[in-house]
């Protein structure tokens, strides 16, 4: 019996399908449970402890920011913004504070598709009392990322929904490299000898080697494997007629083959007659008269 050696594992494959699926789907359910909450955090127009202030242009507004926050102003992102117009200015000593650090979030969006830009950060090591002045040209918003991050971790539906995704996607290449490994390889063979004990419901060419007892040869294997039907079925009539051989034991006389016993009694009778021919063949000898009886004196003597 030929098959294709494999590690494979159907059971944990499964696995990991019904792994995938589960962290993807209720994931999906979580996320989808949180996008009225999740809309007004990314859109800094709507109401949230993030979103600190918006200004139109050629406004200004007064404000305390406090220290280890990060705070960043968004404008949309298709409008023409003069950033140089975004100024804060301390309070305290009049000096305008230009931006001494890098937005986390980069962007946010609204339902509509709008998208804003992170274009000014700060984060400061005390409290200030600031002015934010807007001359740039179009609406600004000043967003709190730290309160945002602090929003999101104390959402734990949220972050288990995100955390559910990002397992589905690493699964992905586990899944690919899994697949790869242990798929079976077209150019490897494992022989396998089923004994005459084994049943088959089935049998196939490959199944109608077993029980020879003997190793199939590789002209045999070939044809049972890759061979056209015409050479499956001229191989199966050779194996059949080789098992009705070894089905009738020696020396009955309707044994299709003579197994030797045959061929012994042929040799048996050839041996005979070389024999008798041998003894044809010797040198003729000389037959020489019986010797008479001591008695045959008296046949003379009166």
């Amino acid at each position: 019996m030929i098959e294709q050696p494999t590690t494979w594992s159907y059971k944990t494959t499964k696995v990991l399908l019904i792994s995938f699926l589960f962290f993807l789907i209720v994931p999906i359910i979580g996320i989808s449970t949180q996008t009225d909450e999740f809309e007004n955090l990314t859109n800094p127009e709507k109401t949230h402890p993030a979103h600190m202030l918006s200004l139109e242009n050629n406004e200004s507004s007064a404000i305390t920011l406090y220290s280890q926050n990060i705070y960043t102003v968004f404008v949309k992102s298709n409008e023409n913004i003069n950033n140089n117009g975004i100024l804060l200015i301390d309070q305290e000593s009049q000096n305008d504070l230009k931006s001494n650090s890098t937005s986390i979030v980069t962007s946010l969006f609204n339902e509509n598709g709008d998208t804003y830009d992170a274009v000014s950060t700060w984060i400061f090591v005390e409290n200030r009392e600031v002015e934010l002045q807007n001359s740039a040209g179009g609406k600004i918003w000043l967003v709190n990322e730290s309160e945002m991050i602090s929003s999101i971790q104390e959402n734990d539906i949220l972050i288990g929904s995100l955390l559910g995704c990002l397992t589905s996607i690493c699964l992905i290449p586990v899944i690919i490299v899994w697949f790869v490994i242990n798929r079976p390889n077209p150019k490897s063979l494992n022989i396998k000898i089923i004994t005459n004990d084994s049943s088959l419901e089935e049998p196939t060419h490959l199944e109608l080697l077993k029980g020879q007892d003997r190793i199939p040869n590789t002209d045999e294997l070939y044809r049972a494997i890759h061979g056209n039907e015409n050479m499956k079925e001229t191989l199966k009539m050779e194996i059949e007629e080789e098992r009705e051989k070894n089905s009738i034991p020696a020396p009955f006389t309707d044994r299709p083959d003579d197994n030797g016993y045959q061929s012994a009694i042929k040799s048996t009778k050839q041996k005979a007659i070389v024999s008798e021919e041998r003894k044809l063949d010797l040198p003729k000898t000389k037959d020489y008269p019986e010797e008479q009886s001591s008695d045959k004196w008296k046949e003379w003597d009166g």
